[in-house]
């Protein structure tokens, strides 16, 4: 089971609906290539004090292994993230060997 999870810090001037509308659009994309993965959007929020203050999104993918790696559908979604000013970051779960020290 491959675990992911790719953070979107939106620092262009465009709308957060917008974006988010986006990034639905592309979670809609990437379930219907992996239709057995598990594909999560969540907006990330602070609290401020008045409101609660966007400050980005958090997409969770958990995949069979090379289910989607191999493929273009994820690389091409990063660089559109990229191009559209959202900053992804790329976290992923950090493989232990079989003798329990970190590869």
């Amino acid at each position: 089971m491959v675990q992911l999870a790719i953070r979107c810090h939106p620092c262009a001037p465009v709308s957060a609906d917008d974006l988010e509308g986006w990034l639905d659009q592309q979670v809609d994309e990437l379930r219907a290539a992996v239709p057995q993965g598990t594909l999560r959007l969540c907006r990330l929020t602070q609290g401020g004090p008045s409101s609660d203050l966007n400050i980005g999104w958090l997409i969770e993918l958990e995949l069979a292994d090379g289910e989607l790696l191999g493929g273009r559908l994820l690389a091409d979604s990063l660089r559109d993230m990229r191009l559209l000013g959202l900053q992804p970051t790329l976290l992923t779960r950090r493989d232990v060997s079989t003798n329990g020290a970190a590869a």
